[in-house]
């Protein structure tokens, strides 16, 4: 489910608490771990963060986060836990839109920080730059059912000056960039859907898409 919770204030909360599994679900998620390992997968149990409580009020939203470790996080990615056992990891990302009217796509804790990283890295895009950008607030909030992975993400909505042609040019210059220096992008390719047909046209694209991309737009467009 998606809100919008634009000018609304975010508290979040870290309890030095360890989320507590049954003795059943442990030992069924140390197997798993154990399995991987001999499988070959390169990987540690270390600690992680999860989002235990996400509630979103008339002024603010509070979100609640306690400890577990990635063995748990695996296990409910990849298998699944029951409810209230869960792992949702705690993710943030930003809607971007062209000043002609167009999002941008990407496949792909300071929040605020945290979002305007991702977009420099990703896109290469300045979000304090107010040369090039309208406006950047945080305004929604996905909160995902079950065990589906990211298990909340606050997003960003930003609308930048340039036009989708021009943020196109950039890309591809940013990539070439990328390239020529050995660099890993985030983003192979960037999909630009008109507003208006943003829905459709997100449908029609192959690649996998995340769940929250449909409710994400529809909501943007109802206060457009």
């Amino acid at each position: 489910m998606i809100y919008k919770i634009e000018n609304k204030k975010i508290q979040v909360m870290l309890k030095n608490e360890v989320i507590e599994l049954p003795i059943k679900l442990k030992n069924k998620i140390n197997e798993n771990f154990e399995n991987m390992k001999k499988t070959g997968a390169n990987i540690w149990n270390g600690e992680v963060l999860c989002a235990s409580e996400c509630n979103i009020k008339d002024d603010k939203v509070e979100m609640i986060c306690k400890k577990s470790d990635y063995a748990h996080y695996l296990y409910g990615e990849r298998i699944g836990c029951p409810k209230g056992y869960e792992c949702k990891n705690l993710s943030a990302g930003c809607l971007l839109e062209t000043i002609d009217e167009y999002y941008i796509v990407g496949e792909k804790i300071e929040i605020e920080q945290t979002i305007i990283r991702e977009a420099r890295e990703e896109l290469n895009i300045d979000l304090n730059d107010k040369k090039s950008i309208l406006y950047n607030k945080i305004s929604y909030i996905y909160v995902s059912e079950d065990n589906e992975q990211p298990g909340v993400q606050l997003l960003s909505k930003a609308k930048t000056k340039m036009t989708a042609e021009e943020v196109r040019k950039y890309f591809e210059s940013y990539y070439k960039y990328l390239k020529e220096n050995n660099l890993e992008g985030e983003f192979r390719e960037l999909h630009f859907l008109k507003k208006e047909n943003g829905i459709e046209e997100l449908k029609e694209l192959k690649n996998p898409k995340r769940n929250y991309l449909i409710p994400l737009l529809k909501i943007d467009m109802k206060g457009k």
